[in-house]
């Protein structure tokens, strides 16, 4: 039992000697490593705790004099202004309808004289604004109203509804056409939208829209309630009010991949124009291009019309093809005198387009309509030392259209046919996506019932433009 206590006796006094030495070891290093950091760490903090203090201070003092009145100027976001200008050359080639030495009463035929000047100038402002406005402001200068200005899109928008999702008031398109049409001047492939697909087009009228997506935007729904007496262009004219106008139209894209390169679409619409009582109608149709050449059927009455069609559309890649199809009827026409009753117009056009360089034009789900192209080497003239050059080549774009309508012409009291054909070609030149250079050929054929001793005239036209957006 000694010897044990001994022992541990022993154990305890090594483990005291330990320690007693590992304190002096530490206390010779102590004060190298604390005593110069300790008062200069306690020092920084010290005056970054009284820096932000003062900060503070400042700030709640700053917040006490402002008022608790909200400034309702800045719930708008700074407007964006834009705009585009389109500067366009068309020569008639070769017009038969010269050939005519009878013109049935009240019809005019395209004009034959060249052109060259300013096609359209529009100037634009856009914003937003208190987390779920819009707004566009837009007037524009167009060769077929004189160059006298003229509102376009001028429309509030509003976001979240309930059960209407976006809702849109104000002067806007009519969605009554398919895809190429509702573009706009801007994104059309030809330097108009093709004759066929803008036969009686409203195109803007004042009114109150609202627009669904579904399935990822893939499914667009679109109705609108017009103002059919709201004029804006000459592709719908009238003398006297025209009443309301039912819109509808309905997109599905069950392809779409990298804003359109891949794409396959199919949709419809349908439009009801109420004229509330029997109105005097013109409507024109371009025969090449809507503001050079046009195709004036006549003057009636009609109590209300409709109009429905289809529209298509795949693009893979660098190649596209899309088709518009449509059918009118117009009720009561002229309140069935002379045996003329209801009549029916239709027509329709298809659109091929290749790029030959490796690019691709966007489409927008949102708004169904074409976008800009995707420009990947942008064309530029550049400085290289002494000497300027150019660099990249652009977006080339070649396309094809044939387009057909078979319209009623109210002549006289007389019920006459209008079958009309044309084909047309492109050459598309991209600067970059708001720089456009183009040529364009159409052939315009005519099969008119009244023309004399079975003459079918023709038109060759010739048009070359340089458009630029901003």
């Amino acid at each position: 039992m000694g010897k044990i206590v001994i022992g541990h006796v022993t154990v305890l006094l090594c483990l005291v000697g330990t320690w007693d030495a590992f304190s002096q070891y530490v206390a010779e290093f102590e004060p190298a490593y604390h005593s110069p950091m300790q008062p200069t760490l306690a020092a920084s903090a010290g005056d970054r705790v009284d820096e932000l203090a003062a900060e503070i201070a400042a700030i709640k003092s700053e917040l006490a004099k402002k008022t608790d009145k909200p400034d309702t100027k800045k719930g708008w976001s700074s407007p964006k202004v834009g705009g585009r200008v389109f500067m366009d050359y068309v020569t008639a080639m070769n017009n038969d309808w010269d050939g005519l030495d009878v013109m049935p009463p009240g019809v005019s035929m395209p004009y034959t004289q060249n052109w060259f000047g300013f096609r359209e100038a529009r100037l634009t402002m856009t914003g937003t604004g208190y987390d779920f406005l819009d707004y566009k402001f837009e007037v524009g200068f167009e060769k077929n109203q004189s160059f006298n200005g003229s509102f376009k899109d001028m429309f509030l928008g509003v976001q979240n509804v309930p059960f209407l999702e976006y809702v849109r008031i104000g002067n806007q398109y009519v969605e009554d056409a398919g895809s190429e049409i509702c573009n706009g001047s801007t994104n059309y492939t030809f330097l108009e939208a093709p004759a066929p697909a803008g036969l009686q087009f409203m195109s803007r009228r004042l009114g109150v829209t609202s627009r669904h997506l579904f399935a990822d935007d893939r499914v667009r729904m679109f109705f609108g309630v017009y103002d059919a007496a709201n004029v804006s262009d000459s592709h719908y004219q009238k003398n006297n009010k025209q009443g309301i106008v039912l819109n509808t139209r309905v997109t599905l894209a069950p392809v779409f991949c990298q804003d359109g390169c891949r794409l396959l679409l199919v949709g419809g619409y349908y439009n009801y124009v109420d004229s509330s009582e029997s109105r005097s109608l013109t409507f024109n149709r371009p025969g090449g291009w809507d503001v050079y050449t046009s195709h004036n059927l006549g003057s009636f009455d009609s109590d209300h019309y409709q109009k429905a069609g289809f529209e298509a559309v795949c693009q893979t890649g660098r190649f596209c093809v899309q088709t518009d199809l449509f059918m009118q009827q117009y009720a009561d026409v002229n309140n069935g005198t002379a045996g003329i009753g209801n009549q029916t117009n239709y027509g329709g056009f298809v659109m091929a387009r290749l790029f030959l360089t490796n690019d691709y034009r966007k489409y927008n789900l949102k708004s169904a309509c074409w976008d800009s192209v995707d420009v990947s080497r942008p064309f530029k003239f550049v400085k290289e030392g002494d000497v300027n050059w150019t660099s990249g080549y652009g977006a080339w774009e070649i396309a094809a259209m044939y387009g057909f309508y078979d319209s009623f012409a109210f002549i006289t009291n007389t019920d006459a046919r209008m079958k009309n054909q044309q084909i047309g070609a492109a050459l598309n030149w991209y600067w970059n996506p708001n720089v456009k250079w183009a040529v364009n050929y159409i052939h315009d054929m005519t099969d008119a019932r009244y023309a004399r001793n079975n003459y079918y005239p023709s038109g060759d036209y010739l048009g070359m433009s340089c458009r630029f957006a901003f």
